[in-house]
């Protein structure tokens, strides 16, 4: 478990440095595209670190703690969709 606590650790300061890159602005679409382009490598670390992040975040989790994510992930996809749900079922949230 310490060992994928250290990984995370790892990985969020890994985007820390990542971040100033990937995430710039610019005037112009073509100005964005020609960087990212020149980013792309670190563009693609990026995203895979912050996948690996929230899967081990989940490794990490109690069963009780995965149930409740996985029943807030329910709740938020059902306002989302704007479908009607039982607001009592989700009291605990």
């Amino acid at each position: 478990m310490e060992n994928k606590k250290q990984k995370i650790k790892k990985l969020i300061k890994r985007n820390e440095e990542l971040k100033p890159i990937v995430f710039v602005s610019f005037k112009t679409d073509k100005e964005l595209d020609l960087y990212r382009k020149k980013i792309h490598k670190e563009r693609v670390e990026y995203f895979n670190n912050q996948k690996q992040i929230q899967q081990l975040e989940w490794d990490l989790m109690t069963p009780e703690e995965q149930a409740k994510e996985k029943k807030r992930d329910r709740f938020l996809e059902l306002k989302a969709k704007g479908e009607p749900f039982d607001l009592s079922e989700f009291e605990d949230l």
